[in-house]
């Protein structure tokens, strides 16, 4: 293996990554806020590329100017996932899985009607070229999706940090009573949180459909991404999520450069596994000690 090639595989593992951890954001933050389990999360990625799709399909703009359309299209199922996770029972985590599992089904079914038959992709001819850095052949719409990724992931980790709508939406995830009794609206604080993840599930979804192949049951695998992202970096932290993608994308290159395809689900499988049996074991030092 020669050097180029494997450099070559690091950067696109990079650029990758960037993706994965944007992608993932959404249910962090859920997730963080509400204690929920979003199983619905992959499924909304692809809606938004099939919106994405069906957009650019009619109209021919470029996908970028449709992702915000996108973004802004999911925003009412926000507020009606957000009206059902309030009247979950404890405990919300079990709650949560058996509520989104059928809501998962339902977005799936209706895609599956809506757009039947062959896998849709976001061609535009303005993606698809090939941009040569430092003696590295690299795809074009990878590095503006990479871009982006970081752009947001670094804006959400500011305003998260920085302001006051930040503030309140940590406090809300750390103790959403404490919050409540120091005069923080935790109501307003958790509407937000869905309104910005829907928003980001929708936009994402437009630039997935300009890297991979849409299908009405793809969104399975894009949830047990985000569940695996948020486990190794916990709920709601940007600048973990970006950290945990990149060395998610990374690892999956490097091991379709050395094995191919077929592993590449056991190696990721895997590395859950020994991050789940590193914790419940104590081999993470814990805050006590």
């Amino acid at each position: 293996m020669s050097p180029t090639t494997l450099a070559h595989a690091i950067v696109a593992g990079v650029l990758l990554g960037c993706f994965y951890a944007l992608m993932a954001l959404g249910f962090s933050m859920i997730r963080s806020v509400t204690r929920a389990l979003n199983l619905t999360h992959g499924d909304l990625i692809i809606l938004g590329g099939y919106l994405g799709y069906w957009l650019w399909i009619g109209s021919g703009l470029h996908p970028l100017f449709l992702v915000p359309v996108a973004a802004a299209a999911l925003l009412p199922l926000a507020l009606g996932w957000q009206w059902l996770f309030q009247r979950l029972r404890e405990p919300k985590e079990l709650s949560s899985l058996v509520l989104t599992f059928g809501l998962s089904l339902f977005l799936q079914n209706g895609m599956l009607a809506l757009w039947p038959g062959e896998y849709r992709l976001i061609a535009s001819e303005a993606l698809t070229a090939s941009v040569s850095l430092g003696g590295l052949t690299l795809n074009r719409g990878r590095l503006l999706v990479a871009g982006l990724a970081l752009a947001a992931v670094g804006s959400l980790h500011v305003a998260l940090g920085h302001s006051r709508w930040g503030r309140a939406v940590r406090a809300t995830s750390v103790d959403r009573e404490a919050a409540a009794l120091l005069g923080i609206n935790v109501d307003q604080a958790t509407q937000s949180t869905f309104l910005l993840a829907f928003a980001l599930s929708g936009g994402v979804g437009v630039l997935f459909a300009t890297l991979h192949y849409l299908s009405p049951s793809g969104g399975a695998e894009l949830t047990l991404l985000a569940i695996v992202l948020t486990i190794w970096s916990g709920a709601g932290h940007a600048r973990s999520v970006l950290g945990a993608g990149i060395l998610l994308g990374v690892v999956e290159t490097l091991t379709l450069l050395w094995s191919g395809p077929r592993w590449r689900e056991l190696i990721v499988a895997l590395m859950l596994l020994g991050t789940l049996l590193a914790r419940a074991g104590g081999l993470v030092p814990r805050r006590s000690r």
